[in-house]
């Protein structure tokens, strides 16, 4: 079974592809306030590259946010409109969540503006902080009494270097019932405010 990937919550534009827990296919690069042009020509490549009909995938896996609020629904119309005309799964996975380093616990963040990040921690799919919006100096204080944890995500706006993620990776090892999305009908995107 083929997966596809889809996250486009921030600056990077993301598209995986995924056989049998397997990642074949990891597209992610820069791309801010550009994935609306090239995400449906970066998924029609990845699949002509693997010589995959569309018809083959048999899941989606998406990132719903927190993030961009453009960005967000990019991925996300794309992810609803493949689960529902091809009739298979979708499961949807908080945007910090899949930016963990799979190896620990893992302090996720994305610039929400305005001297803050949008910041969630994590310890695979054990939650240890909820994902919200942090003052940034809140934030430098937290990232300061937990140093043994991995610092993940875009971190150049706090002038820090983190853990870069395998995002389809990620969203392949992460996957559990509690993703999957009931309704795609319902399935909406999550914005965080202060």
């Amino acid at each position: 079974m083929f997966s596809l990937v889809l996250d486009s919550s921030y600056k990077d534009l993301v598209v995986g592809l995924v056989k049998n827990g397997e990642v074949i296919e990891n597209i992610n690069y820069e791309c801010f306030q550009r994935q609306s042009e090239l995400m449906i020509v970066e998924i029609n490549n990845a699949l002509k590259r693997n010589d995959i009909n569309p018809k083959e995938i048999g899941e989606i896996l998406v990132a719903l946010g927190p993030g961009s609020y453009t960005g967000v629904r990019i991925a996300l119309t794309i992810a609803k409109v493949y689960s529902y005309a091809l009739k298979i799964p979708c499961y949807a996975y908080s945007s910090l969540k899949i930016l963990q380093d799979y190896s620990k616990p893992s302090i996720c963040l994305i610039n929400a503006r305005s001297s803050r990040s949008y910041i969630g921690v994590y310890d695979k799919n054990k939650i240890l902080l909820n994902d919200q919006v942090m003052r940034n100096e809140e934030v430098i204080k937290y990232i300061e009494n937990h140093r043994d944890f991995a610092l993940c995500g875009d971190l150049d706006y706090l002038e820090l270097d983190g853990y870069k993620a395998n995002i389809p990776f990620n969203m392949i090892n992460l996957k559990n019932d509690d993703d999957l999305v009931k309704d795609i009908m319902t399935l909406k995107a999550v914005y965080l405010k202060d």
